[in-house]
């Protein structure tokens, strides 16, 4: 077996833990480079890493995409998915608002809400990107943050899984033509009070609030894995 055919080995003791591979599969696969590296995801439970995630909601991992010969249709390549214990999300192409800097809102919120978090402790633990987006699409989300259906402002705990994954996720954006994630702050859907939101700087990890209506940051739209 020639060193190659050792490495391709390697990944299909990864990949047979994904899905069902036949033995005739499993050989083609080490002899031809034919490959068995793209999953369906409805319904599976995805090991840890990067992947790009296509229209037709499979994910192929990455890297060594082209070697190990799972390349996707780029043209079909919706986001790039990240997968660390039981927390996943799938990072968009571009930021919204055409890669520009925005107001999280047009203004400060008018009704009563029980989901505004103070302490950084809690905010750094909120996974509720989804829940927290529908808050302020209800109330004064900025129009020029234009979200597709199923996606949404990642928050604070979903965006430190972007910052500790963003070099990785950076190179699988570059290679389906998409922008990467710069070191600049970013909006979270996490807010802190009616007049304010949590705010996460991509270059160092800092953690603050910025007041929804004036502060500009870019945003970049986020969907679950699995839906």
């Amino acid at each position: 077996m020639t060193q190659e055919e050792k490495d391709r080995l390697e990944v299909v003791k990864n990949v047979c833990s994904l899905q069902d591979c036949t033995l005739n599969e499993i050989y083609n696969f080490i002899k031809t480079d034919e490959s068995v590296a793209t999953i369906n995801i409805l319904g599976e439970t995805l090991p840890d890493g990067i992947y790009f995630i296509t229209e037709d909601n499979c994910a192929h991992i990455f890297p060594d995409i082209t070697h190990y010969g799972n390349e996707p249709d780029i043209d079909n390549v919706v986001g790039v998915g990240i997968k660390q214990g039981d927390k996943s999300i799938i990072v968009a192409l571009y930021d919204a608002a055409y890669d520009e800097d925005v107001t999280l809102t047009t203004h400060k919120d008018k009704k009563d809400y029980n989901g505004y978090i103070t302490e950084h402790i809690d905010a750094v633990a909120d996974w509720n990107g989804k829940t927290n987006t529908d808050h302020l699409k209800a109330e004064n989300l900025n129009p020029a943050i234009n979200l597709k259906n199923g996606w949404y402002i990642p928050s604070v705990a979903e965006m430190y899984l972007i910052y500790l994954h963003r070099k990785a996720i950076n190179e699988a954006l570059e290679y389906v033509g998409g922008s990467p994630i710069p070191g600049i702050w970013y909006w979270t859907s996490t807010e802190y009070s009616e007049a304010h939101a949590w705010g996460l700087s991509l270059c160092d990890g800092y953690l603050i609030w910025g007041t929804k209506t004036c502060s500009q940051r870019r945003v970049r739209p986020c969907r679950s894995i699995y839906s």
